[in-house]
């Protein structure tokens, strides 16, 4: 349960206020358009309107969506090279994009279990460890 409101808490910051830091850091003078620049790239996820369910919490969208694929990315890439700051602006939040939703997929996988069991039906003594047979 904390494990899941950190995943989200996470993920949307990302989404969210990653791209204001990233607005301030690479476009000082503009700051405020290029943050709202990479903002405005969550429609990107337009494309979760074509899958069933809509939205899936245990779906990894990286991959399964088109906008969210390798080729997709490549295209994000090639808009980097084009002379606009505000293009590249774009460019920046769509593959910060992708590589939020690829984070949450990361965690997404793993299956937190916050209960430890221990056994402790074997006696071990110093010597049974030393002789690396332990029976």
């Amino acid at each position: 349960m904390i494990f899941e409101i950190f995943r989200t808490l996470l993920h949307y910051s990302l989404h969210f206020l990653a791209p204001i830091l990233l607005g301030y850091l690479f476009w000082r003078k503009n700051w405020k358009i290029a943050s709202l620049l990479m903002i405005g790239t969550m429609a990107i996820d337009i494309d979760h309107l074509l899958a069933t369910p809509i939205f899936d919490p245990n779906r990894c969208s990286v991959g399964f969506h088109p906008l969210h694929t390798s080729w997709a990315a490549l295209i994000y890439l090639g808009i980097w090279f084009l002379p606009s700051w505000k293009l590249k602006a774009i460019a920046v939040g769509c593959l910060f994009h992708l590589f939020t939703d690829s984070v949450d997929c990361y965690l997404g996988g793993l299956k937190p279990n916050l209960t430890i069991t221990m056994s402790c039906d074997k006696n071990y003594f110093i010597s049974d460890l030393n002789s690396n047979s332990i029976i």
